[in-house]
């Protein structure tokens, strides 16, 4: 990751992706299709290493949650700048303060930086930006949604479907964004988001709940593109 700030010079590097690079994921998991959130019981080793001062656990630490963390960003704030910044800042942060993590999972904790630092950007009076376009000129045909899509129509329509799911998460307001990012992005469990966001599981539960209500409810104002129940059975 790029970092613009000042604090670039820190020995800590934050993985090889190129600056700016955007890292395809699925969208929304409840209406497109989720993956499942993965444990942390496999970072204490290098948590605790890392707690003593070793670079290298670290760095392991880096590789494994820089592609999530950078995805959650981006669609918190947009840029893909702006995104390469705060997940920079993010680890940069972990690293300075990993002495003082005990028994939180380090996956939450890392989050719970990465999300203070976006409401931190919006607070600045950043506006969400311009979602980056997936390059789908690659040797896949597998597009955003997980659908392979061989033919150039089918392929447009696709990349019509992940513009409109982007825009309908873009509009809704930060607490369910971000929310609906950490479950439906991010694969996360409910009892991670409450961690990660410091608010009750029902808390977390309503504001997934209220956020997909009004994704779909986005979504179905293109009948072309999200067909409803009743245009599907009048099909």
């Amino acid at each position: 990751f790029r970092h613009s700030g000042t604090r670039r010079s820190s020995q800590t590097c934050v993985g090889d992706a190129p600056p700016g690079e955007y890292i395809p994921s699925t969208l929304v998991g409840n209406l497109l299709g989720m993956f499942p959130s993965k444990g942390s019981n496999d970072d204490r080793d290098l948590v605790g290493r890392a707690r003593r001062g070793d670079q290298e656990a670290f760095t392991q630490l880096i590789v494994q949650y820089q592609v999530p963390l950078y995805n959650m960003v981006l669609r918190m704030v947009g840029r893909p700048d702006d995104a390469a910044d705060i997940a920079q800042e993010a680890f940069l942060r972990a690293w300075e303060k990993i002495r003082t993590l005990r028994e939180a999972p380090f996956k939450s904790w890392l989050f719970q930086i990465a999300a203070n630092l976006c409401y931190d950007h919006f607070r600045r009076g950043r506006r969400y930006g311009v979602m980056p376009v997936e390059d789908q000129t690659g040797t896949s045909n597998v597009v955003g949604l997980g659908i392979a899509t061989p033919d150039p129509q089918e392929r447009t329509e696709a990349k019509e479907r992940t513009r409109l799911v982007r825009d309908s998460i873009a509009a809704l307001d930060h607490d369910m964004r971000i929310a609906i990012i950490l479950r439906d992005v991010n694969g996360m469990a409910y009892d991670e988001i409450a961690a990660v966001l410091r608010v009750p599981l029902g808390t977390v539960k309503s504001r997934i709940a209220r956020a997909r209500a009004q994704v779909q409810e986005r979504l179905h104002q293109h009948p072309d593109f999200f067909p409803t129940r009743e245009d599907a059975h009048a099909e």
